[in-house]
């Protein structure tokens, strides 16, 4: 009896493994949710196309026309159409236009000289995407903290003084806070050092007031000081390290990183303040949900660290809704930086949608909606591509 027991049956207790098909079924389940988030990605990218394709052709007025300018000639104006394929039948160039994209050709623009529609995009884009890099970085460089002491002091000063900063900067639209920027730290900079000194001067004395007072009434100084300390750190900043912000213009990331921050600070700085504000409240509110469960609160009881408390057991669950808020946060960008791009003149793909607009340059418009669309879809696919794979029921929802 003994020799013929299998290997199987001779396993150690504890190191049973999971049948060998639930672990192909698994995979099978990922590659064919994966297969059908493509599927309906390219699907999404199609229509979006072929809608703006076919709405440009219902705009007003003749880009060919326009692009020549009001000297050209008929037979000039039904030269050039005839040689981009203007003449044809729309579902023709929609067509024509879709297979050259298939191959990595956009066409040509209309505005004369007349120039590769792919170049003018691989020039600005680039400057779009560092904005959008460095707003999303510095947008949770700042609100993951501000949400996590937030929600461990829910209720209080702290709390409630961020709560309702935040709730200013969400009514704050980009471009009105560009402007604000514009005039504080370009055309009266000297003030805005002025004023960073005078906001330090009266942080440190206001925490050495609150800090007195929490020693006499017998409870820790350390939130005051945290919190005027961080405040008086700024203030001096401003005071001594406010660089010289160009009012326009960009300078490339070869021609020295400095100067290439320097040119985008203002920017950024405009494009993240709604975005601290909804990624600080999004993630307070489930940091606070969180702490309340029974297993955090299990936690405290064993003595854990606050640190440990915070950041294993609450803030990690907590990153869910955040993840996905970020990833539409990408997309939106990517349409919202048109208005800070068209302040400060930055060469991105903005500034280069606006003008084709005005111009009447109907393929770099429509290059541009696809490039603005596919980053937008890509970006939201591989978020919920990341969460089928962290979470299996998320497969089990779509499926």
């Amino acid at each position: 009896m003994a020799d013929q027991m299998t290997a199987t049956e001779i396993r150690p207790a504890g190191k049973a493994s999971l049948p060998a098909g639930r672990g192909r079924t698994r995979r099978g389940g990922m590659t064919r949710y994966v297969l059908a988030r493509v599927a309906r990605l390219l699907s999404i990218i199609a229509g979006v196309t072929f809608i703006s394709f076919f709405l440009l052709k219902l705009t007003p007025g003749d880009p060919v026309a326009t692009a020549l300018g009001p000297e050209a000639t008929p037979e000039q104006v039904e030269r050039l159409r005839a040689s981009l394929g203007l003449d044809r039948p729309a579902w023709e160039q929609y067509l024509d236009w879709l297979g050259g994209v298939l191959h990595g050709d956009f066409g040509t623009t209309l505005t004369q000289p007349s120039r590769p529609v792919g170049g003018e995009l691989a020039a600005r884009l680039p400057v779009t995407l560092q904005l959008i890099a460095l707003t999303i970085v510095l947008s949770l460089a700042i609100s993951i903290p501000l949400a996590v002491w937030s929600a461990h002091r829910a209720g209080r000063t702290f709390d409630r003084a961020v709560s309702s900063v935040l709730y200013g900067l969400v009514a704050l639209p980009g471009f009105v806070a560009a402007l604000l920027l514009v005039l504080v730290f370009v055309f009266h900079a000297d003030a805005a050092r002025t004023a960073g000194l005078a906001v330090a001067g009266a942080a440190l004395a206001m925490t050495v007031v609150a800090a007195l007072r929490s020693r006499r009434a017998r409870s820790s100084p350390l939130p005051p000081l945290i919190g005027g300390g961080a405040v008086a750190a700024v203030g001096l900043a401003v005071y001594a390290l406010l660089p010289d912000f160009p009012r326009q213009g960009f300078v490339p990331l070869g021609e020295g990183v400095g100067a290439n921050l320097t040119s985008v600070a203002l920017p950024v700085i405009a494009l993240t303040f709604v975005d601290i504000a909804v990624f600080t409240r999004l993630l307070r509110g489930d940091m606070i949900t969180e702490l309340a469960k029974p297993h955090v609160l299990a936690s405290r009881a064993k003595g854990m660290s606050t640190a440990h408390v915070l950041l294993r057991e609450s803030l990690r669950p907590s990153m869910f809704s955040l993840i996905t808020v970020v990833g539409l946060t990408i997309g939106q960008l990517i349409g919202g930086t048109i208005i800070v791009e068209h302040i400060f003149r930055l060469p991105g793909v903005g500034s280069l949608l606006v003008a084709s607009v005005r111009n009447g340059d109907h393929p770099v418009v429509q290059a541009a909606i696809f490039v603005i669309a596919t980053v937008y879809v890509t970006v939201n696919s591989l978020i919920d591509i990341a969460y089928a794979y962290l979470d299996p029921r998320v497969r089990q929802v779509n499926s």
